[in-house]
């Protein structure tokens, strides 16, 4: 599709995700990004059923070798409740910055993100959504000038694993108990996270799949993730946690991630959350880990935020989503 300056963009192929993944591994050590990427998540993201790699995604080659310089994959997120949303991803090779290439790749997904929205025949409301570190200004100033406007900031939070609260038991909260997670259980466990979540700023309703893939793919962290029931053996709370072991050794600590978190309407203001959240504490130091990550909305309506510095949660880094809407 594109010429210019010694590259060109095309669809990427299976063969091409290895190249791909050392592309983002260069670009997120120069950038300064607290993740390393691997090869299985770079391939769970382009074998999703949502993405089509000959119609979802582009690559930018270097003509003269043929070697992946940049990549871009639009990400399309189905409902039929409140909203629809696309997210785009993508970077650029640090060697070949600055010559247009993520102009280039970002509208090239704002377009086919666009597509793939206007192509679900729903009359709710559309965003195409993109998210970077807020020290990452390069970004933030590419999607200001292909019109995406800054929407919600995310706060990433860290806590050592040492000083913990008294570990929840069956006393803690009348009439509810924390277990393990309960692996035939978590197709309700899927139903009250989209119920939990209805209140929260740009969520929809996880298909079966989605949560499959979530709950059994890459980080999924089951030994150490917790399932709050009632009297009733009802499931009223969860905490679904991750475990990414591949970022130790580049953040000099071992996180264990509280990556979704959610509490039932009736059940909220009971202590349920903090009693999940003490419990993958201390499952995370029982696993030898030394501290708890959790990410939070700032604008949150539950006042999760509060509730983490509450137990010693402190902000660690930020980021912000831009959006557009599709008329």
């Amino acid at each position: 599709m594109s010429d210019v300056s010694g590259w060109s963009m095309r669809a990427p192929t299976v063969d091409d995700r290895p190249e791909i993944h050392a592309m983002v591994l260069a670009a997120n050590e120069f950038d300064g990004l607290p993740i390393v990427v691997t090869l299985d998540e770079i391939e769970e993201d382009l074998d999703d059923e949502s993405v089509v790699l000959a119609d979802d995604a582009r690559i930018a080659v270097e003509d003269e070798t043929g070697s992946v310089i940049g990549y871009v994959f639009a990400y399309h997120m189905p409902s039929d409740v409140d909203l629809e949303r696309c997210y785009v991803f993508g970077d650029v090779h640090p060697a070949w910055r600055r010559r247009g290439i993520g102009g280039a790749l970002l509208a090239w997904g704002t377009q086919r993100a666009g597509e793939l929205l206007r192509s679900s025949g729903s009359d709710l409301p559309k965003f195409i959504r993109v998210d970077a570190y807020d020290y990452c200004e390069a970004d933030h100033r590419l999607y200001a000038r292909h019109g995406y406007t800054a929407v919600r900031y995310f706060e990433e939070l860290l806590r050592p694993l040492t000083d913990l609260p008294p570990e929840p038991d069956v006393s803690t909260i009348p009439g509810l108990r924390i277990v393990p997670w309960i692996a035939d259980r978590s197709e309700e466990v899927r139903l009250v996270r989209n119920a939990t979540f209805a209140d929260h700023w740009g969520s929809t309703p996880v298909a079966p799949d989605r949560w499959r893939d979530q709950t059994t793919g890459h980080g999924a962290f089951p030994e150490c993730s917790f399932v709050a029931i009632d009297d009733d053996d009802r499931v009223v709370g969860f905490s679904w946690n991750a475990r990414y072991a591949e970022d130790d050794e580049l953040l000099g600590r071992r996180d264990g991630w509280i990556e979704t978190l959610g509490v039932l309407a009736d059940w909220r203001g009971r202590g349920v959350a903090s009693a999940l959240i003490t419990a993958s504490m201390h499952a995370f130091a029982q696993h030898g880990l030394t501290h708890a990550s959790i990410g939070v909305d700032s604008d949150s309506p539950t006042g999760a935020a509060r509730l983490y510095r509450a137990l010693g949660f402190e902000p660690r880094q930020r980021s912000i989503t831009h959006q557009i809407e599709v008329e």
